[in-house]
């Protein structure tokens, strides 16, 4: 089910998901002293990047910087390779900046790595793919014979690891034109999640479709109980409502900000939602590369197909 990944293309880029903050044993006043140095100039660096108008305007919600003993880390996505160059060269002038390590993935050339990797499909069922690439996110399209060549080009893109999803709008001879396909949403790990009534919790995790690295769930930890059930616990001495972890499908969502999100539904529609089940679901693979922004212990994959998932989380089954 999982498709196999091409390498990366920087092997020895300094993962985003490590802990890359040097220790100094026995010495807990340097650790601190270098936590602080570090703090303040992450804060220089990110001030730096704003203020430049080009890139604020369009690159700047699309990267993370990282600072660690005065060493910059730069990830995420950049529109092409000419803004990946110029985010390292807005940063020279800060001072007590000691290096730029720049891992950003610019779309050109990550357009150029997809199409590659879709040309043997072309050469053997003879059609032709068009491809484009924002921030990381591949839309296809095209016309083919089937659409078994169609979730053939999806996998093919998915293979690389700086694909942070696939859109798939590749057309089928002799089916009618596809349907609107879904938003592409990334939920923030930690992030509070809204239901209709009010009631909200935390983002822990996402359930990934490894045959097109989109999100298509995700794990909601909270409270769920109504505000007048809580209370009528607390009148009577009661402990609060536990903790759930419940699996919300991202068709219920109805938009995302980077620190809150919203949902279609009610938390009493139990019927749109399921408690979070680990036997339904599986760890990626030690060498699986999450899409960014995501580290690889935020995801999971649903067991068997992800049509089975369909099956179990009841709020997919969308009546259009």
């Amino acid at each position: 089910m999982l498709p196999e990944q091409i390498p990366r293309t920087k092997p020895e880029e300094i993962s985003r998901c490590t802990d890359s903050n040097p220790s100094v044993l026995g010495d807990r006043k340097a650790q601190n002293e270098i936590t602080k140095a570090d703090t303040a100039l992450a804060y220089e660096v990110d001030q730096a990047l704003w203020k430049d108008a080009a890139f604020r305007a369009t690159d700047y919600d699309n990267i993370e910087a990282q600072v660690s003993a005065g060493i910059v880390n730069l990830y995420g996505h950049v529109s092409g390779l000419t803004n990946q160059h110029r985010a390292e060269r807005v940063l020279q002038a800060i001072p007590g900046l000691l290096g730029v390590n720049n891992y950003l993935i610019p779309d050109d050339r990550l357009l150029a790595e997809v199409a590659t990797a879709l040309g043997p499909l072309e050469n053997t069922y003879a059609c032709k793919f068009f491809t484009g690439v924002s921030h990381g996110v591949v839309l296809l399209s095209g016309n083919v014979s089937n659409a078994e060549v169609s979730l053939l080009a999806e996998k093919a893109a998915s293979t690389n690891p700086n694909v942070r999803g696939v859109i798939n709008s590749v057309q089928v001879q002799g089916i009618g034109m596809n349907p609107p396909d879904k938003p592409f949403l990334q939920p923030v790990i930690g992030e509070e999640i809204f239901f209709l009534n009010g009631s909200s919790g935390i983002v822990r995790q996402v359930i990934i479709n490894p045959d097109n690295r989109r999100v298509i769930a995700m794990t909601i930890l909270g409270r769920f109980a109504g505000q007048h059930q809580d209370l009528k616990s607390l009148n009577k001495g009661e402990a609060r409502h536990p903790e759930r972890l419940i699996v919300i499908s991202m068709d219920w969502v109805r938009y995302l900000t980077k620190i809150s999100g919203f949902l279609n539904i009610k938390i009493n529609e139990k019927n749109k939602y399921e408690d979070f089940n680990p036997r339904s679901f599986s760890k990626p693979i030690v060498d699986w590369v999450p899409p960014y922004p995501y580290c690889r212990e935020d995801v999971l994959f649903p067991i068997g197909s992800v049509e089975s998932l369909d099956q179990l989380i009841v709020g997919v089954q969308i009546a259009q």
